[in-house]
């Protein structure tokens, strides 16, 4: 059994054949719906980019969870650090997905992760200064120093995106299905030269743009070069008609890198007090890791921020 931050997965062997069995918290998100909806869909289209689907059960008779069902697939997840020849399969898995318009696939929902409003991002990011903001501060000699440099940060989010004048309403922007989640743990790679995907619970309609922000700044990504970071970034192809793309991507870089420092301040304090809401697994690393991790990302925000100053 083996699970991300929230899920349990368990592999299965039944039958000659090797199954994943999925359960998922139980929430209104509908996890296990979500994912199969996916991978139902990139079934029907033959994008050979995740696993086969195999069903789905929310009754909660069978396991005591919500469970979506598919075939294991072969290989081992990517990372922390690429060959050349494994980030090319990537991006390339990542743009097969991005093929995928709207007037093609009606039936679809948005990601649920892909607010089409800035401001939702600066409210979350908000509530959570104000949840966890005040433990920090409490926590040791430095914690006060750290809080206010969150709360900098989301001061000059808040700024950049006042200065851009840039829609992300989903009126104004080229629609893609997102996975809204490019942790590599979930990319595996088995020798065949593609890369797949597994845990597809949060994906949906979404702005590419934030994909490609969240492809740059994710947790798991950390472990790639600068010069791999960049070869991503040139080579995603953008899609025709989206003028807006790369000005949206400019706003997306600042929101996601501050976001990420909230989300390991409240890993933080996770680790600390206990989960913070209903998880089925649990992160492996301990306080004073994750404490190495919130610094790290505060610093790469504020290079990000004092880079656009100058520019």
């Amino acid at each position: 059994m083996t699970g991300g931050n929230n899920n349990a997965l368990y592999r299965v062997h039944a039958h000659g054949q090797i199954i994943a069995c999925k359960l998922c918290v139980a929430d209104q998100r509908h996890r296990a719906a979500c994912e199969y909806a996916a991978l139902r869909l990139l079934q029907s289209t033959g994008l050979d980019v995740a696993p086969e689907p195999l069903g789905l059960d929310e009754s909660c008779e069978v396991a005591l969870y919500p469970a979506v069902v598919y075939r294991w697939l072969p290989g081992e997840p990517l990372g922390p650090a690429l060959t050349d020849a494994q980030l090319e399969a990537l991006l390339a898995s990542v743009q097969l997905v991005h093929t995928l318009e709207p007037s093609r696939h009606p039936e679809m929902a948005d990601s649920w992760f892909h607010w089409f409003d800035f401001t939702l991002y600066l409210a979350e990011l908000d509530d959570l200064l104000a949840q966890y903001g005040p433990w920090l501060e409490a926590s040791d000699s430095e914690g006060r120093a750290l809080q206010v440099r969150l709360a900098r940060l989301l001061d000059g989010c808040e700024q950049f995106i006042a200065a851009a004048h840039v829609n992300p309403g989903r009126d104004h922007i080229a629609l893609r299905v997102c996975r809204a989640d490019t942790n590599l743990a979930n990319a595996i790679w088995n020798g065949d030269g593609q890369v797949r995907w597994v845990d597809w619970e949060y994906s949906g309609w979404g702005d590419p743009a934030l994909e490609l922000a969240e492809l740059r700044w994710h947790a798991a990504m950390t472990g790639l070069s600068a010069r791999q970071h960049d070869w991503l970034r040139a080579h995603y192809r953008r899609p025709h008609g989206d003028g807006s793309f790369d000005e949206r991507l400019a706003v997306w870089d600042h929101i996601i890198t501050t976001r990420w420092c909230f989300l390991m301040l409240r890993s933080l304090w996770s680790a600390h007090n206990g989960p913070d809401r209903v998880r089925l697994s649990r992160m492996p690393a301990s306080p004073d890791q994750l404490r190495a991790r919130l610094i790290q990302f505060i610093e790469r925000a504020e290079r990000l921020a004092a880079h656009s100053n100058t520019l």
